[in-house]
């Protein structure tokens, strides 16, 4: 009798298991992406195949270190598609084209938390290796285990707004001018081309809306401002990609319910988990301020200019107040600010220091003016006890979101806010007399403030200069023109010099840097607009000083 007891109780909890695995299985099946997961692509064998490399290792495709700031190195880390070629198919959704590989194991782009791609675009289109991807056949995120965030390296490709913008020389500069029409050359519609690529699982896809600069170094600044700046994923990327040249608009796109702040926008940080999704599209890009520094450029280059000694910041009074632990490269106090990490933080390599506040998510309620931000800073760099006495004026930038239903009778309503902004104080330096400027992710001091004007990070990354006796021979102009046309290759008769500009490069603030030295920066664009997909915008930077 106890036998058949056992057996019954057995063969009830087999018919209940066999039950739960009807009604159930389909959740208990679902897995994520590997948490902490990144691949990157190339679209072009040009400098493209090194910022894909860059992105993921901090190196080009040599070995040669070429970013201080890069994907964790604990991350798991892919750069596909080398010695490929007609790679779109692996963009493709086999739903949506034959073949459609974006889940293949090897080089599938939907298969990891982050995916990655560097190379030549415009608003239709962007190169895979010979052949074209669009976005007419993907869909993003729609396996359980596929990707979650997809950024794109590339020109135009998440345009938005219209062709041409009052006081900017790219195009698609102003989204936040988008009136609602369908996508054309005049008026691009970044929810009609991305909308349908987006599964609900995808948290975002981010792009830029003008051209990208996509050169080497480029994408050194999205992984500071994640890594070291404590900026939100999506922050990080536009400021990042954004503030790596003037003009550029980044631009990222998710879905979700009727508020942006619970989308994926207000990531703090990456997450294998899905998207929420809902019955929204959220945008998000860089705004600027009306009132902001104009560009300083020095013509007066002299004949010696000196190798610059700098040493660790040393502690403000107001810091040594704190109690802060070692740990690691780095000084941090143990009190927490939510998920994002230690209220101050210092870099020992730089001496830089961070800080965090509480972040606010209301963005429907009053605003300030731009001054009044720009007077907050002010008045956050002086209780920080950072200021320095030669700089430039702060240049403001804010973090705009838009807001549209994804279908139906409202699909044409518009709703937009503010997120945060970000305010910059960039170093100069005194050299016989010439205020010289300072340029690189250090010589700055980077604020970013609630909408209600309190604090949210801020960083400080300006090593003093310990000597200066060092002269050294400066490169004639001419002599550095010319290496930068050189760097440039076979493709340099399709180029014009769009503009140049020479000053001190600062590193980012975990790096130990001992000398400052000077560079010269030109900034190439194609010889006519119909050219830019095969010839995309290049920077170069020449060093200025003679060997």
């Amino acid at each position: 009798m106890q036998w058949k007891a056992w057996y019954g109780w057995v063969a009830v909890a087999v018919v209940a298991l066999a039950v739960v695995a009807v009604y159930l299985g389909p959740w208990v099946a679902i897995t994520n992406p590997p948490l902490n997961s990144a691949i990157s692509a190339h679209g072009n064998t040009d400098w493209h195949i090194d910022t894909a490399e860059e992105f993921l290792f901090g190196t080009d495709m040599n070995g040669n270190p070429s970013a201080a700031n890069h994907c964790p190195a604990s991350w798991t880390r892919t750069h596909m598609h080398v010695g490929l070629t007609n790679a779109n198919h692996f963009y493709y959704d086999a739903s949506l084209a034959t073949p459609g590989d974006d889940t293949d194991a090897t080089n599938g782009i939907d298969r990891a938390m982050l995916f990655f791609y560097a190379g030549h675009g415009n608003p239709t289109i962007w190169n895979t290796l010979g052949n074209n991807a669009s976005t007419g056949d993907m869909l993003l995120g729609d396996d359980p285990a596929s990707l979650r965030y997809y950024w794109q390296c590339s020109c135009e490709v998440f345009a938005h707004g219209p062709l041409n913008c009052a006081g900017s020389s790219l195009v698609y500069a102003c989204p936040g001018n988008f009136n609602g029409a369908s996508d054309s050359v005049a008026m691009r519609n970044v929810y009609e081309r991305w909308g349908p690529a987006l599964a609900p699982a995808l948290r975002m896809a981010c792009g830029a809306s003008t051209d990208a600069w996509c050169h080497e170094s480029n994408v050194d600044p999205i992984w500071d401002n994640y890594n070291n700046n404590g900026m939100d994923v999506a922050d990080s990327f536009i400021d990042g990609l954004g503030n790596s040249h003037p003009g550029v608009i980044p631009l990222c796109i998710t879905t979700g319910g009727l508020f942006a702040s619970s989308t994926p926008l207000y990531d703090s940080q990456f997450t294998n988990q899905p998207n929420p999704s809902g019955d929204y599209y959220h945008i998000q890009y860089l705004g600027g301020f009306g009132t902001t520094a104009p560009k300083i450029l020095v013509a007066e280059i002299p004949e010696l200019l000196p190798k610059l000694e700098l040493i660790p910041i040393p502690l403000p009074d107001p810091w040594r107040e704190y109690e802060l632990v070692e740990k690691a490269d780095l000084l941090v106090s143990e009190e927490l600010i939510d998920n994002r990490g230690p209220r101050w933080q210092v870099h020992r390599a730089s001496g830089a220091m961070y800080a965090r506040g509480a972040r606010l998510t209301e963005t429907r309620g009053e605003q300030l003016d731009e001054q009044e931000y720009l007077d907050r800073t002010q008045k956050l760099v002086e209780e920080l006890g950072w200021r320095e006495p030669l700089a430039r004026q702060p240049q403001g930038s804010s973090m705009r979101l838009e807001s549209r239903p994804r279908k139906g009778e409202g699909a044409g309503q518009i709703e937009r806010s503010q997120k945060n902004v970000i305010v910059r104080i960039r170093r100069l330096l005194d050299i016989d007399g010439l205020e010289v400027p300072v340029f690189g992710s250090g010589g700055l001091i980077t604020v970013q403030l609630n909408n209600d004007g309190s604090l949210l990070n801020a960083a400080k990354v300006w090593r003093p200069v310990a000597a200066s006796e060092q002269m050294v021979a400066t490169k004639p102009y001419e002599q550095a023109e010319e290496e930068a046309w050189q760097a440039l290759g076979d493709a340099a008769a399709n180029y014009r010099l769009d503009s140049w500009d020479w000053g001190y490069k600062e590193q980012a603030g975990n790096v130990r840097q001992e000398q400052m030295l000077m560079f010269y920066r030109f900034d190439f664009r194609p010889r006519t607009e119909e050219e830019l997909l095969e010839y995309p915008p290049r920077r170069v930077e020449v060093p200025g000083l003679m060997e």
